[in-house]
């Protein structure tokens, strides 16, 4: 993708641009500290908020300002941050871009603010202060070491919970597993392998409460009215299992048809969603007081996981196949118990399932500090039903077999397009509705309303008024 193409596209994680440098050196070289801390990103000077190629004074020294900008950086930031400045030309535009690498030393911070206080890191196309959660991640990252294998003093060893994971673990990967096994894991460190890691905490359902899947299902499109409602806790494959069975009672069966054989088959490959629950639980922050939710809609499964896209990875990337591991130790006991089949390999998977299904893949969204994944339902495209389907399994007369459209950009980055074209419509309205920005930017209500609360949250617009009167306005 060019610079113009990214630029077009808005302001992201990893790009911010000014029309020209602050001269508050605090406000622009927080998103250079942020963007060390995370994947990198550009920080390009010469573009206005109006994504208008304005370009930088003819009085301007492009030596001089790189000169100071490099100083800047090297004099205000901590540990050393690596960048490099280029000049570039975008029609008669002058353009300065500084290209911030993603940092192995975490945290980077402002030195005169301190650690504390001064390090920012990037949630969507916003700066922002580290909370205690992000900074001790950062720090962990720093030093290449993971929350999941530090002890977790509140739980105790105990011989039954041992018997259980090895008879549960053993049946899972079809082979014995003993505590030898457990203790090679990292399950079980110390002298006396008698202390308890986090993972082995998360494994047992006993690390926290808020580690747990909550499950709901929703009449309609948004998150209102609710149907039904469970919350799995307890040992983290049974949350799996659990959440799993969870969304199939709701799904819709349809009938493949070939030649005079007929079978049912679930709307949505099922395999995929079982994948996208066991990425959820294995990627999320368990630093976060936030739970993995999982929601059926009329028209989608909606997984919603606590934690951005981890350490230098940015979401493109990962769709890709790279991997970045959060919980390194949950994940590699999972893979050797046959629950995760591979590192990386999970994304690619799920897009082959949903190709031979012949269903469009899902859509991956980074909302903040947390990643949503929303799978559309054929059958409601189909059917038009705005009903809920209270558990019964309804046969689709149709041809599952027959290929519909496959979203091929799945890296796009329509999440700030939609947001862009908000701020342009509240640009030209005092206030509005959020039924009639939907219908500008040509989205459901619901979805809108998720990127609404992101701008409320960024401080870009405000909410008046509450439920059905709310309207919405720049700030």
């Amino acid at each position: 993708m060019t610079l113009q193409e990214e630029i077009q596209n808005g302001e992201s994680r990893t790009l911010e641009y000014k029309a020209t440098l602050p001269h508050d050196s605090q406000k622009w070289i927080k998103t250079i500290v942020a963007f060390a801390n995370g994947a990198g990103g550009k920080f390009v000077l010469g573009v206005n908020n109006q994504r208008e190629f304005v370009g930088l004074a003819k009085s301007v020294d492009l030596f001089e300002l790189k000169d100071n900008i490099a100083d800047t950086i090297g004099q205000m930031c901590e540990p050393q941050i690596m960048f490099d400045i280029t000049a570039e030309m975008v029609g008669d535009a002058q353009l300065l871009i500084v290209n911030v690498f993603p940092g192995n030393a975490t945290p980077y911070f402002i030195k005169s603010l301190g650690k504390e206080n001064g390090t920012f890191i990037r949630l969507g196309a916003t700066t922002r202060n580290a909370d205690w959660t992000a900074l001790e991640e950062l720090s962990n990252r720093g030093r290449h070491v993971y929350y999941d294998e530090f002890a977790c003093p509140s739980v105790k060893v105990e011989d039954e919970d041992i018997k259980y994971l090895c008879r549960d673990f053993s049946e899972r990967a079809e082979r014995k597993i003993t505590r030898k096994d457990l203790e090679n894991l990292n399950l079980i460190i110390g002298n006396k392998k008698d202390t308890a890691t986090n993972a082995y905490a998360i494994l047992l359902g006993k690390h926290d409460y808020t580690s747990r899947i909550q499950c709901a299902r929703f009449r309609g499109t948004e998150r209102v009215d609710f149907l039904d409602k469970k919350e799995y806790e307890g040992p983290l494959c049974e949350q799996i299992d659990g959440s799993y069975k969870f969304v199939l009672n709701y799904l819709s069966m349809a009938v493949e048809i070939n030649g005079i054989v007929h079978k049912e088959k679930y709307e949505l490959p099922h395999k995929a969603i079982r994948e996208l629950i066991i990425n959820a639980v294995i990627h999320r922050n368990y630093q976060m007081s936030s739970s993995v939710q999982v929601a059926v809609y009329d028209d989608r499964v909606e997984i919603s996981s606590p934690g951005s896209i981890y350490g230098s990875l940015t979401l493109e990337e990962a769709l890709e196949g790279r991997s970045s591991i959060r919980n390194k130790t949950l994940a590699r006991t999972l893979e050797k118990i046959a629950v995760l089949e591979g590192w990386g390999s999970g994304f690619k998977r799920i897009f082959a399932e949903c190709d031979e299904y012949g269903v469009e893949r899902p859509e991956f969204l980074e909302i903040g500090d947390m990643l949503r994944v929303n799978f559309y339902r054929p059958s409601y495209k189909k059917n038009g039903d705005k009903s809920g389907d209270k558990a019964q399994k309804t046969a689709i007369n149709s041809q599952i077999g027959d290929k519909s459209a496959i979203n091929q950009n799945v890296g796009d980055k329509s999440a700030i397009n939609y947001k862009d074209k908000i701020l342009e419509y509240l640009s030209k309205h005092s206030e509005a509705r959020s039924q009639d920005i939907a219908l500008f930017i040509g989205l459901k209500q619901s979805r809108t309303k998720d990127y609404l609360s992101e701008l409320v949250e960024d401080g870009k617009i405000v909410a008046n008024g509450a439920n059905r009167n709310r309207t919405y306005s720049l700030k």
